[in-house]
């Protein structure tokens, strides 16, 4: 297996273009947190997961290049803060369940990208899949006293990405 060289993102003005909206909406989000606008952090994140989720989904689809590459190498981890994000001002608003959905959709989405054909892809995806996992884990000691929750998140951790979705 061949090392690639990571090329510095202010050397991809492309990918710097299209991030830029997300870390637009990440920032304000931040900023409306600190000053107590829920409301106004949840949507903006959200804003900001929309942009990531879109931009990753189509750079794993794409022809496997260096820019590519390197693109996914940042698209992964904005999506993964925008979520992180989001579980943290659903937990601000005591809204646990909304918190653990956006945890375990996140880990879902890169357990997916943990089977993309390209082995660069799935290092780098598998790295952030770590960082989910954990999250998950810390989650659930936090929230222990929430069964559904507990069940939820053990669920998500045993996910593989061939199971069937089934509609209950």
């Amino acid at each position: 297996m061949t090392q690639l060289q990571r090329t510095p993102f202010t050397e991809l003005p492309c990918v710097d273009q299209a991030l830029s909206p997300w870390q637009s909406n990440i920032m304000a989000g931040n900023y409306a947190f600190e000053r107590g606008a829920l409301l106004e952090a949840r949507d903006k994140y959200t804003t900001a997961h929309t942009l990531a989720s879109r931009l990753l989904s189509q750079f794993s689809q794409a022809k496997i290049c260096q820019l590519v590459l390197t693109a996914i190498e940042h698209c992964c981890p904005a999506l993964v803060v925008a979520a992180h994000n989001l579980a943290d001002t659903y937990k601000a608003m005591n809204q646990t369940e909304q918190a653990c959905q956006w945890l375990c959709d996140v880990h879902i989405t890169l357990s997916h990208l943990c089977q993309h054909p390209c082995q660069t892809v799935r290092t780098v995806v598998v790295h952030h899949h770590h960082k989910t996992y954990i999250e998950l884990v810390q989650f659930a000691k936090s929230y222990s006293h929430y069964p559904q929750l507990i069940a939820q998140i053990n669920n998500t951790l045993s996910y593989t990405p061939d199971q069937k979705a089934t509609v209950h």
